[in-house]
């Protein structure tokens, strides 16, 4: 490359540089045309803010019904950081060219996922906190991970940009916050019979999620691309 002169007043004034040197920068690697165009990200992001929502209401009714005190005070910031989620999803769909009233509020998949978000919160006495932590911990939260991983994949990489910054940062609390309910879980489970009513729990829930499809309603189509 040919070098260029910075014209100075005089001789011992001028510095020489390469020229063009200012756009000497990393190659943007990304690919235009992902997997969603722009009906189908919106479509999803919806979803996505549905189950945010009722992550934080769900969890916001059970504080009040949990004995436990280090598992009320733990789930407070749970509660917190799903309703930054929620907020950051609604704060995306006017980008996506949606309509007042699909930015009013999240939407669910399809009738079954809203039937499978009611069955992840009936448990309401005091007693039953190993499921109400079995069906966010071990069943929801991983399969929102898991979803939004891909979407991160398999989006367009420009110009749905702004969705995989968002899933970026809710996926890493997210993976926290599995972790600490996990850790919780397996504390509270201390005999084969209360590991039992977590598996059982777990096993119920998960085969209703599965049957509605997840929080996209695609359970299947999105599992595939996984293996």
């Amino acid at each position: 490359m040919s070098e260029r002169m910075y014209p100075g007043i005089g001789p011992d004034e001028r510095t020489s540089f390469a020229a063009y040197s200012a756009f000497d920068i990393p190659e943007d690697l990304r690919e235009l045309h992902g997997r969603y165009d722009v009906v189908a990200v919106a479509k999803r992001v919806r979803n996505f803010r549905y189950a945010e929502e009722w992550i934080m209401m769900m969890m916001g009714g059970w504080i009040a019904t949990v004995p436990e005190v280090p598992v009320k005070t733990g789930l407070g910031k749970v509660i917190w950081e799903g309703a930054l989620a929620a907020d950051e999803f609604g704060k995306r769909l006017p980008e996506l060219r949606c309509g007042r009233r699909a930015m009013a509020s999240g939407e669910p998949s399809n009738q079954g996922f809203a039937d499978f978000i009611q069955s992840l919160a009936e448990p309401e006495t005091p007693d039953l906190t190993i499921e109400k932590l079995t069906g966010i911990f071990d069943v929801f939260l991983p399969h929102l991970v898991e979803v939004y991983e891909l979407h991160m994949r398999e989006t367009d990489q420009i110009s749905d940009a702004p969705t995989i910054e968002i899933l970026d940062v809710i996926v890493a609390r997210k993976k926290r916050h599995i972790t600490w309910g996990q850790e919780v879980l397996d504390r509270l489970c201390e005999t084969e019979a209360l590991r039992e009513r977590r598996r059982n729990r777990a096993d119920t829930l998960a085969s209703e999620l599965k049957e509605s499809g997840g929080v996209t309603g695609s359970l299947e189509i999105e599992r595939d691309n996984l293996n």
